[in-house]
């Protein structure tokens, strides 16, 4: 399988914090990133929208890093939000939508 080459690093973020309706707060453009994760990052099919929990997700990525739904992703000039986590073998296979 060659999805090996697939994997490049990308910064990513957390959401740590909640505002006084208890939305998420987005990292500032210019925030420090919390680290960085080696995933590979690909468009979704259309199949998957069907689904609640993918209902939102534009890109879909692999990654063997412990990933939830707290991590954005720096994906060249965007940020992608982690929706979801489905464990995928050896893999995490995880769902993101653009912000």
């Amino acid at each position: 399988l060659m999805i090996n080459s697939a994997f490049r690093r990308y910064d990513y973020f957390t959401i740590g914090t909640k505002d006084e309706y208890g939305q998420d707060v987005m990292p500032a453009k210019d925030a420090t990133p919390d680290g960085t994760i080696t995933m590979a990052i690909n468009l979704t099919s259309q199949s998957v929208q069907a689904n609640i929990n993918y209902k939102d997700a534009q890109y879909m990525g692999l990654t063997h890093a412990k990933v939830d739904d707290t991590y954005i992703i720096q994906f060249g000039d965007e940020r992608l939000k982690v929706l979801y986590v489905n464990p995928y073998g050896r893999l995490n296979q995880v769902f993101l939508q653009l912000l």
